[in-house]
C-alpha cells in the first residue's frame, strides 16, 4: 500500500528538529525520544531489532529493564510524531523507519551531495555538490548527545565534512579562486584549531593571491595557537612552508605542502 503523508523536514546534524510542512517544530520531551528517532533514521534502509535497540539505548539496563524502558519510549515517541503510522514500522520483533515516507533528512542529503561530487566529472558540477554538503553540515550529529552509539557516527560525518573542505580548497585553488578557497580554509580550522595543514594550506592561498601580510597573519596565528594549547612551536614543515612563501617574489607555482586527495571521502558507516 502506498504511504501518503505530510512531509517533515529532520535535521540531524547540529540542533536536531522534526518541523511538518507549515507548522513550528515539534517539541520533544528529554533525549530519549530523539536518540531513539535518529537511530531509527540513520539505520531507515533496515528493519532493526528491538532487542538490539534495547540494548543499544540502555547498555547498563538488564534485558527486561531495557525492554520495558522501549515500549514505553516507541509509546512516547508515537504520541508525538505526527501520523506515526505514516513513518513508523514496527511489530514484535522489530522497529523501522518507512524509507519510502514523505520526508527530508539533512544527513541523506549531506551524503548525497557527497556521492555526487565523487561521481562527477567536471570541476565545477564537483565544487556546486561539495559546496551543498558543507552548507548541510550545521554542526556534529546530534549535538548534545552523549549516547556511546553515536560517537562513531558523529565522528565519521565530522570527517567526511573535513575532507569536502579539503576538496573544495583544493577545486578553488585550481580555478584560482583563492578569496572562496580561504574561507573553506578558515572552517577547517574553527573545526581544529591545531590543524596546521590548514594553516600551511591558507598561507599558500595567500600567496598566491600576492598577500605576504596574510601569510603572515596565518602564521602568527598558528604560532600563537600551539604556544597556547599546547606550549609548542609550529613543525619544521610549518615554520620551513611560511620561510619559503615569504620569500618569494612572484605568484608561486609550486609549495611544499603536502599534496590534496580530490577524492578523499567515504561515507559514514551505517
Amino acid at each position: 500500500m502506498e504511504v501518503t503523508t505530510s512531509p517533515l523536514a529532520i535535521t540531524l546534524l547540529g540542533e536536531f528538529s522534526l518541523t511538518p510542512a507549515g507548522q513550528q517544530a515539534i517539541s520533544f520531551t528529554g533525549d530519549r525520544p530523539i536518540s531513539l528517532l535518529a537511530y531509527l533514521l540513520l539505520h531507515r534502509h533496515t528493519a532493526v531489532s528491538r532487542s538490539h535497540l534495547a540494548f543499544t539505548l540502555w547498555p547498563d539496563s538488564s534485558d527486561s529493564q531495557a525492554r520495558t524502558n522501549l515500549r514505553n519510549l516507541l509509546f512516547t515517541l508515537r504520541q508525538t510524531l505526527p501520523d506515526a503510522n505514516s513513518y513508523l514500522i514496527a511489530d514484535s520483533m522489530t522497529i523501522q523507519w518507512r524509507p519510502e515516507a514523505c520526508f527530508s533528512l539533512d544527513v541523506a542529503d549531506f551524503e548525497a551531495a557527497l556521492s555526487a561530487a565523487k561521481t562527477a566529472v567536471a570541476t565545477e558540477a564537483k565544487i556546486m555538490h561539495l559546496e551543498t554538503a558543507v552548507s548541510l553540515y550545521r554542526g556534529e550529529l546530534l549535538l548534545g548527545n552523549y549516547d556511546d552509539w553515536i560517537i562513531s557516527l558523529r565522528e565519521a560525518f565530522r570527517q567526511n565534512y573535513i575532507d569536502a573542505l579539503y576538496q573544495l580548497m583544493a577545486l578553488l585553488e585550481g580555478t584560482q579562486d583563492y578569496r572562496t578557497a580561504a574561507s573553506y580554509g578558515q572552517r577547517l580550522l574553527h573545526q581544529d584549531p591545531l590543524d596546521e595543514t590548514a594553516y600551511m594550506q591558507l598561507m599558500r592561498l595567500h600567496a598566491l593571491s600576492g598577500d605576504r601580510a596574510g601569510v603572515r597573519r596565518v602564521y602568527t596565528l598558528c604560532q600563537n595557537t600551539l604556544r597556547r594549547e599546547l606550549d609548542v612551536e609550529p613543525s619544521p614543515t610549518t615554520q620551513s612552508t611560511y620561510q619559503q612563501l615569504l620569500r618569494l617574489e612572484a605568484t608561486p607555482t609550486a609549495m611544499p605542502l603536502p599534496p590534496l586527495q580530490e577524492d578523499q571521502t567515504t561515507p559514514p558507516a551505517p
